[in-house]
């Protein structure tokens, strides 16, 4: 390559979208094997799907040791009954009750920094997630294996 093509070109103009760039390594966003782990909710968004249903987006990130500081994401979508009845579970299991679902938006950032044991099993060939129960003292659970032991029952 010709020295005097790579000073032509002028890369500046893209440094704050460098900079604000959210992504991980390659290999970074592979599925993890189903089993359990230990989480820490970093946010969680109201979001629409791309097929314009909404949704609630959690994004989490794995607890050490194994596969420690792997963002994770679990979706909760809000159109029938039966996801409704998902979420508010969730949303219960994470420490979160409302009295009304239209009160979520103004209580999101109360699910910050909870830890969670979630789980992920595939059938099908699609991975699913699952929050387990809420996850309490210890120091954020990194002295606990980020894999855990053990089979929960799923109603599929």
């Amino acid at each position: 390559m010709d020295e005097r093509t790579v000073e032509c070109i002028d890369l500046a103009d893209f440094d704050d979208a460098f900079a604000e760039a959210d992504c991980e390594p390659a290999g970074a966003t592979d599925l993890l094997p189903d089993g359990r782990y230990r989480v820490v909710v970093e946010k969680v968004d109201l979001e629409v799907s791309q097929a314009n249903n909404k949704m609630l987006v959690w994004q989490m990130r794995v607890l050490g040791p194994r596969y420690a500081g792997r963002k994770l994401w679990h979706r909760n979508m809000i159109v029938s009954k039966n996801n409704i009845r998902w979420l508010k579970s969730d949303l219960l299991t994470a420490g979160l009750e409302l009295a009304k679902l239209s009160d979520l938006p103004n209580r999101l950032a109360e699910l910050a920094d909870v830890m969670l044991e979630i789980q992920f099993k595939t059938k099908g060939g699609s991975q699913n997630s699952f929050i387990n129960k809420k996850v309490t003292g210890g120091q954020g659970g990194h002295t606990e294996p980020a894999v855990l032991s053990g089979d929960s029952d799923f109603p599929f």
